[in-house]
């Protein structure tokens, strides 16, 4: 028994013992001569109070010990109930959680949590901060820079889970809508100016350092499909055209308004409805798309041209974090700091980070049957554990408050007899 357990119930019992056998067989006070009303003695009434007050106490303490053993040792029917039934309540675990936390109560759970507030607290502690860089820069960056370099077989997991991925998606992925929804989220993030900008930059540069090439590789091109027009163009107007192209990247570049970037943005908006479906796809430019990502998730150089630039990345991911200034580690930093002031600032953003965040762990523990598996391992560690062990467990966790049904049993019972001897004095039979 553990040190804590409280002996209250047995203290109760003893008192009723001694009272009852006080007032049965002591010689020293003559209690039936004190008469307090209607005939009743105060040995009478003395007696009946300690009478049930015994006869409580010992049912009491009878039906608590048997749930746990055998009272006295002797083997009685319907005693050492927990221990007989050791393998009934194991098995009756899983169908009690399952049907007190059910889908419905997980979803409905999880969508009163305040996820936003939580992600907030710890990335605003520096010790979870560090704590994460930490292990980046020293545990992951060494897993890093040993399976993406060295001897080809350390390639080889890569490659097998890249060629799984791409499996899994090609059969289950629609790309069409997946794609629709990258290009949205994207657009409301301001992802698309980013790029149209980076784009125009990237053209804008290289055909200024090939100008001459460019204009000579493109006029022949030109004067062979521009017929009797062709002899009025030479490579110089080429290179003006190259000059006017470069002037018009640098203004798409830094105009927000420039009419090319709207339409390209709008031509990018229409091109999302029509992979999601929003809109009618006469031309069949949403099954193209969708076969032509099929194909390419299926095509083994694909998959293993990927696989090679996901190992080079790991590669370049570990010797950077292993470094003394992580650009990794910088950039996360700046995006957990980011992520921080939104949290803080925009309502929005924290409601759609909680039904979020809640919507995907209910439709985890949903799709993998989480409180099933929880309940099926607690019911075989159960029924695994030793009979003993098991109802030792339970009176351990319970005892003190066991105590107390005996204490009540013998106050209930003592107030009770005295209840009656009273009525009986009142009214006699």
């Amino acid at each position: 028994m553990g040190a804590s357990r409280n002996r209250i119930g047995t203290y109760f019992l003893l008192g009723a013992l001694t009272g009852f056998l006080f007032v049965s067989f002591q010689p020293w006070i003559p209690l039936g001569g004190v008469i307090l009303f209607q005939g009743l003695s105060l040995k009478r009434l003395l007696a009946a109070f300690f009478d049930a007050a015994l006869v409580g106490a010992l049912a009491d303490w009878f039906a608590v010990t048997a749930l746990f053993r055998s009272p006295l040792g002797i083997r009685l029917p319907h005693t050492n109930i927990l221990a007989k039934n050791k393998d009934a309540i194991a098995e009756a675990v899983p169908r009690f959680l399952s049907g007190f936390v059910s889908d419905e109560r997980i979803r409905e759970e999880l969508g009163n949590f305040d996820f936003a507030a939580r992600l907030e607290d710890l990335l605003d502690s520096g010790g979870v901060r560090e704590s994460l860089h930490g292990y980046l820069r020293t545990k992951l960056s060494g897993w890093l820079a040993g399976c993406a370099t060295g001897p080809e077989n350390r390639i080889v997991p890569i490659r097998d889970t890249v060629t799984d991925l791409c499996a899994f998606a090609s059969e289950n992925l629609d790309p069409g809508p997946a794609f629709a929804g990258l290009i949205r989220w994207a657009h409301d993030e301001g992802f698309d100016d980013r790029v149209i900008s980076g784009i125009a930059d990237v053209l804008r540069s290289e055909i200024g350092k090939n100008r001459a090439w460019l204009a000579a590789a493109i006029t022949p091109i030109v004067k062979r499909n521009a017929g009797w027009k062709g002899l009025f163009i030479g490579k110089g107007t080429m290179e003006e055209l190259l000059r006017g192209i470069e002037e018009e990247l640098a203004s798409l570049s830094s105009d927000r308004n420039h009419e090319l970037r709207a339409f390209l943005v709008k031509s990018l908006t229409r091109y999302a409805d029509t992979l999601a479906g929003d809109i009618a796809d006469p031309a069949g430019d949403r099954e193209t798309f969708a076969q032509g990502v099929r194909d390419a998730l299926r095509d083994p150089a694909f998959t293993r041209g990927l696989a090679d630039f996901v190992a080079d990345l790991l590669r370049r991911l570990g010797l950077d974090l292993s470094g003394d200034r992580s650009r990794f580690i910088e950039g996360l930093s700046h995006l957990e700091d980011g992520l921080i002031d939104r949290l803080g600032q925009d309502a929005l953003f924290r409601e759609r980070v909680n039904e979020g965040l809640g919507s995907l762990l209910a439709s985890l523990i949903t799709r993998i049957r989480l409180v099933d598996s929880l309940s099926d391992y607690m019911a075989g560690l159960l029924k695994a554990t030793d009979a003993r062990e098991f109802v030792d467990r339970i009176e351990d966790s319970v005892w003190n408050d066991l105590q107390y049904i005996r204490v009540n049993g013998a106050v209930v019972g003592g107030l009770v007899g005295l209840i009656l001897s009273v009525l009986s004095a009142f009214f006699p039979a």
